[in-house]
């Protein structure tokens, strides 16, 4: 895994400072190598690497292929490459690695931009073609690895984090903060893709290539997971629970493929417990577990993921840290972040990403589980709605008052209280707002007041909502719930699951591996029809059935939690002096940016 960055000036020779620069701002992303090439006067590439796969010297980037045509910076691990690379050594190619790099490179070369498609795993890459004078920057079907690029001046910067892009003085001068995105974030907590924070700097979507030629720039889909749900399996229950057992067994060897020792994060929950059973099955050496818990009784899972350690016989590592006091702890998460985040599990996803990073350079996540299986409370307020949906609208609208009036109190992570708040937010809503709405944060109206009314006819024309409907009308036809799952797999997962997975992780030097988001095993699940995922209070009812065979009954039968930190609690404790040193502190650190709207 590794960080990349770089420019293409088709009319003036980019700065190789500035493209060092912005490399080495990324060095957190590959600490063991760099490297800067410069390329016919027009194109400079620059490389971090984490050595993972193939540590010799002779697989570090940017590579060119034999003939000096194709050069390549490319972040990420393509599982399937021995079949790749076989495929092409019977085509007649020479390799000089072992590096999964060297196959990426050669399968551009021989397929063009169809080898995305071939490819199983996770990538953001560059890719200079000589011959042609074209750019080709392209992302992995889920977006787990990021780029982010900006065309200024006939000129296309592009680079793994936002921050490092702004390492460019040039650009730094003329971005200006994006009301869209700004929108997006008051909304969400988190920014949906293409939009940043910044209006000149967009995110390149998932399963998406862009070219660069000619001062032009032609965005491409090469695919769409909307296809996977089009044929709906005919298998009975237990033949799909035999065949998806297959497929995570697979997803899961593939990704111990690595040259350093792998490990895997294991919250006590059944997404990491089930990839880790299925990891010690196949691994050949002592397998590393890591967790984090909290002193705040609802919102530690420590006990839970010990028990499964102890089950799996894992060599397990525990952090418990106290937050309560330590301000700078919190504000350390928050800068791992290169543009506004406000997802609270950030905290223990960082806090465990550290730890795991002094013991392993790998790791796999359970993250994705919820997105393809149905995991998440919010298909639950799905179900409930519709069940609702034959009383007149003047009771829903009565219930949604009442729920919304009423005081619920309390510390505790996800109470009934709040979740009949969040439901009342959607209860006279269409089906397909009313899912957006179980997630936002503040309602249109709190947005406008927050950023100012002067902007109130951008913040009406950037709703987020109008993204989530875009991806809506893009599922067609599909079953209700297909459709839910489709647009979070689009949105949610895309632009905060992974984003704060890959952000943590990598700012330690740690790999983090999704055997959930395997291109066979999601394609699959789509596949599988909704009532096999998602009843009546449970979700992923075929992956526990899978599971059964590998944890204890309490693991499979456990209440889904979710992956969050006590914030409030934290907050609580604070007199405050401390909340307002807090305040300034990450105001001045992070997001003096947005000092142009207060």
């Amino acid at each position: 895994m590794c960080g990349i960055a770089g420019k293409v000036a088709l009319h003036h020779r980019p700065d190789v400072q500035s493209v060092q620069r912005i490399t080495r701002s990324l060095s957190h992303r590959g600490p063991d190598a760099e490297g800067i090439m410069a390329l016919d006067n027009h194109v400079v590439f620059g490389h971090r690497r984490l050595s993972i796969i193939d540590l010799s010297t002779s697989a570090n980037q940017p590579m060119q292929d034999d003939s000096k045509r194709y050069t390549i910076t490319y972040n990420g691990e393509v599982y399937n490459y021995l079949e790749l690379r076989k495929v092409l050594l019977d085509e007649g190619v020479h390799f000089r690695t072992q590096s999964d790099t060297e196959v990426v490179l050669y399968a551009y070369a021989r397929w063009g931009v169809k080898c995305f498609e071939k490819f199983n795993g996770m990538f953001a890459l560059a890719i200079w073609d000589s011959r042609e004078n074209i750019l080709i920057l392209a992302r992995d079907r889920f977006g787990k690895k990021p780029i982010f690029y900006t065309l200024l001046n006939d000129e296309i910067t592009f680079a793994s984090e936002l921050t490092a892009l702004l390492e460019d003085t040039t650009i730094k001068k003329k971005v200006s903060l994006s009301i869209p995105g700004l929108n997006h974030y008051l909304a969400l907590g988190y920014i949906l893709s293409p939009l940043t924070i910044y209006s000149e700097i967009n995110k390149l979507e998932s399963a998406t290539y862009i070219s660069f030629q000619d001062d032009k720039i032609q965005k491409h889909k090469y695919w769409d997971y909307r296809a996977c749900f089009d044929n709906q399996t005919k298998q009975t229950e237990e033949d799909v629970a035999h065949q998806l057992d297959a497929l995570l067994e697979q997803a899961v060897k593939y990704r111990l493929i690595s040259d350093v020792p792998v490990g895997a994060f294991l919250s006590g929950g059944l997404d990491s417990s089930g990839i880790t059973a299925y990891a010690k099955r196949h691994i050949p050496y002592d397998l590393h577990t890591f967790c984090v818990g909290f002193s705040e009784a609802s919102y530690n899972e420590s006990a839970d993921a010990s028990i499964i350690a102890d089950y799996l016989c894992t060599i397990h590592h525990e952090l418990v840290p106290d937050l309560k006091r330590n301000k700078e702890t919190i504000v350390t998460t928050i800068d791992c972040y290169d543009e506004p985040f406000s997802d609270t599990s950030l905290i223990p996803m960082v806090l465990v990403s550290k730890f795991a990073s002094q013991f392993v350079k790998v790791v796999l996540s359970g993250d994705g589980a919820d997105e393809i299986f149905g995991g998440y409370l919010t298909y639950q307020a799905d179900l409930l709605k519709k069940r609702f949906q034959f009383l007149p609208p003047s009771v829903h609208r009565l219930a949604s008052m009442i729920l919304r009036k009423t005081a619920f109190e309390t510390q505790k992570k996800t109470s009934l209280g709040f979740k009949l708040k969040q439901f009342a937010k959607g209860l006279t809503k269409s089906p397909q707002y009313a899912h957006y709405v179980w997630r936002e944060l503040h309602d249109e109206n709190e947005r406008i007041a927050l950023i100012g009314n002067e902007h109130c006819e951008e913040i009406k024309l950037s709703h987020p909502f109008l993204t989530f409907l875009q991806y809506y009308e893009g599922a067609g036809e599909l079953e209700p719930m297909n459709q839910h799952l489709y647009v979070d797999a689009n949105t949610w997962l895309t632009d905060d699951i992974l984003v704060k997975l890959d952000r943590a992780t990598m700012a330690f030097g740690l790999e983090a591996r999704t055997p959930f988001l395997d291109v066979n095993v999601a394609a699959y699940a789509a596949s599988i029809p909704p009532a096999m995922k998602i009843g009546k209070q449970k979700g992923k009812i075929i992956l526990k059935k899978v599971l059964s065979k590998y944890l204890p009954a309490s693991t499979i039968g456990k209440k889904k939690s979710g992956f969050n930190a006590p914030v409030n609690a934290w907050f609580n404790n604070y007199s405050d002096n401390e909340f307002r040193y807090f305040n300034k502190y990450v105001w001045n650190q992070k997001w003096r940016v947005l000092k142009n709207i207060v």
